[in-house]
């Protein structure tokens, strides 16, 4: 019996009421330097303390309540009107995130101000609690609003040459155009993917790999899912493997894809033949949501040179114990949130595989950054991308 890299799971429905109330909560705590910013603005402007107290608790209210329907979207989502996914939520999105943002920062200004009074360097008028508090909340709305309304919609082509060893001379220059995560739903709709799926087609390769998570969550975007999908061309083929969102009604949504000639691959592979050499693509359920089995995705490989599509990118060492040369995965977004130039972001906390490309030994292990987003709808410092892989002979 072939080995299983984890056992079978039951599937459970999961509820977001205990995970909003937490929200709330945190959130409360989020919000105190930009309710106070708000509220001084506000009682300045106006020469009014009521006004600023009335406009900071609509500030919190509208957190608050939000954060309700906006988590439970994340849970089942569902079509809405256009305006809802194109605004409403990027617009929550980015007043809680901003929220956040002016919290970090002003603890890390008020951490610098203390280390500076503790060397003899006594704080000016500027650097008062109420300063503090209004410079950090209109840095961090600035920031969020450009994670959230460009840096979201700013897709990348990226273009890396992979080298391999044993890789047959009609294969060398193939290229593998390589997309993850679109997450398409009522933020990533239809025209959205549409645009990703044209500039795909323009680049001219040879072969699509998508590594899961082409929905949002729940099952009611599958037509929008299969019509964008089916309009990707590539000669050697569109492969897919499943990822942990797109685990509702998957044999139906795997069979109509199908039919649009996009295969996903289910612990199980296929050759591609040119000139009479092979190149082996395998694909894996996925590692969460599905029942993972490697030793039957590699069946027929025969010594081919192998690429595998894993959602995962844990999944990696048990590759490179098969001797898999590529192994392409999505997954963590490389974190959605990242110092700018550094790759893999806020998703360095769960694994050693946050984004990029990484070789152990004769494997390499290509993480994408994703297309769409999950959670708040914000990149910063993790671009969404496009990735054209290209195969190359290693030298010995």
């Amino acid at each position: 019996m072939p080995e299983s890299v984890n056992p079978p799971r039951r599937r459970r429905n999961r509820s977001a009421g205990g995970f909003v109330r937490y929200l709330r909560l945190v959130s409360l705590i989020f919000l105190t330097p930009a309710a106070l910013s708000v509220y001084a603005w506000s009682a300045r402007l106006t020469s009014s303390r009521a006004v600023g107290v009335a406009f900071a608790f609509s500030l919190a209210a509208f957190v608050v309540i939000g954060i309700g329907p906006r988590v439970r979207a994340g849970f089942d989502d569902r079509p809405r009107p256009a305006w809802v996914g194109a605004l409403g939520m990027p617009l929550f999105d980015w007043v809680w995130t901003a929220a956040v943002f002016s919290l970090l920062t002003t603890l890390l200004v008020l951490v610098g101000t203390a280390l500076l009074a503790l060397a003899g360097h006594a704080p000016t008028r500027a650097f008062t609690w109420d300063a503090i508090a209004e410079r950090a909340t209109i840095f961090s709305a600035i920031v969020a609003a450009y994670g959230v309304f460009v840096r979201r919609r700013w897709v990348r082509v990226r273009r890396l040459d992979v080298p391999i060893q044993a890789l047959p001379a009609s294969f060398d220059g193939f290229t593998i155009a390589h997309l993850s995560d679109l997450h398409i739903g009522s933020i990533d709709r239809e025209k959205s993917a549409r645009r990703w799926i044209e500039r795909t087609n323009a680049l001219g390769v040879d072969l699509v790999a998508i590594t899961g998570d082409v929905l949002s969550t729940g099952p009611h975007f599958h037509d929008e899912v299969v019509d964008v999908l089916g309009d990707l061309r590539a000669p050697s083929g569109i492969f897919a493997c499943l990822g942990n969102h797109d685990y509702y009604e998957e044999d139906s949504l795997c069979a109509r894809l199908l039919e649009k000639n996009v295969r996903v691959l289910r612990n199980e592979g296929t050759s591609l033949v040119r000139e009479g050499d092979r190149l082996f693509v395998a694909g894996v359920e996925d590692l969460w949501r599905g029942h993972v089995d490697l030793d039957a995705a590699l069946v027929g490989r025969d010594g081919a040179p192998t690429i595998l599509l894993a959602h995962h990118p844990t999944l990696f060492p048990q590759a490179r114990s098969r001797d898999v040369d590529l192994t392409l995965s999505g997954h963590t977004h490389a974190g959605q949130v990242a110092i700018p130039f550094l790759e893999g972001g806020l998703a360095r906390l769960g694994t050693r595989y946050a984004g990029g490309l990484f070789r152990e030994g004769n494997s390499i292990l290509f993480v994408h950054a994703g297309l769409g987003t999950t959670g708040p709808a914000i990149r910063i410092g993790a671009a969404p991308e496009i990735v054209v892989l290209r195969l190359r002979r290693a030298s010995s």
